[in-house]
């Protein structure tokens, strides 16, 4: 009796979640990041110090590691270098160098991640976006003109957001921008081998 009670404690507290998924969100649109994304309470990344107007091959996270590149992007700012946002935003964002398309590789164990996305040319143009496992965002009409649009993807269940890759679907855009990040970590896994730890030795002062 003692030993499958051990057993029972030992997958509630050790055995993983189960139907982990990755999950879109691009309900905020236009409007401002807001501050969780899924479970997640997000982390907005801070001013970029990389030069101006110079190809940059990734940006260092505000919680740890790098958002890779798969493409040399080049830094810009709003007003100086890129003409227009959403929302009032005026910081950081990596133009495509007029290239279609562009992966950002995520370091390791981000649950959650948010971007901005805006085309060069002053018009309409359809984006998707994809994570690593296939979600993607669907097709996505934005507008070069202070028409940034909000991309989201978190991880349920213990899944994490690893690459992911943005493209510009109808063609005639002459490039994009990327921008405006926020990100946040999955769940220590250590903490649950604790509490796993805690349930056992209560078992041992009982028997």
């Amino acid at each position: 009796m003692k030993k499958a009670l051990t057993l029972a404690v030992l997958a509630l507290f050790v055995a993983p979640v189960a139907n982990g998924a990755i999950m879109f969100d691009g309900s905020p649109g236009t409007a401002a990041p807001p501050p969780t994304l899924g479970s997640y309470t997000m982390t907005a990344f801070p001013p970029d110090p990389q030069p101006l107007s110079v190809d940059v091959t990734s940006v260092a996270s505000p919680l740890g590691g790098d958002v890779d590149f798969s493409i040399p992007l080049s830094h810009r700012v709003i007003g100086s270098g890129w003409a227009t946002w959403s929302h009032g935003y005026t910081g950081d964002v990596y133009f495509t160098n007029f290239a279609p398309d562009v992966t950002l590789t995520l370091p390791t164990d981000t649950g959650a991640f948010y971007f901005y996305v805006e085309p060069n040319t002053f018009s309409d143009f359809e984006f998707e976006a994809t994570a690593q496992d296939g979600t993607s965002s669907g097709t996505i009409l934005i507008n070069g003109s202070s028409g940034a649009k909000y991309f989201g993807f978190y991880g349920t269940g213990g899944d994490t957001v690893d690459t992911i890759s943005v493209v510009n679907t109808d063609g005639g855009a002459s490039g994009f921008a990327i921008g405006e990040f926020g990100i946040a970590l999955v769940p220590e896994p250590a903490s649950l081998g604790l509490l796993a730890l805690g349930g056992l030795a209560v078992l041992r002062r009982r028997r």
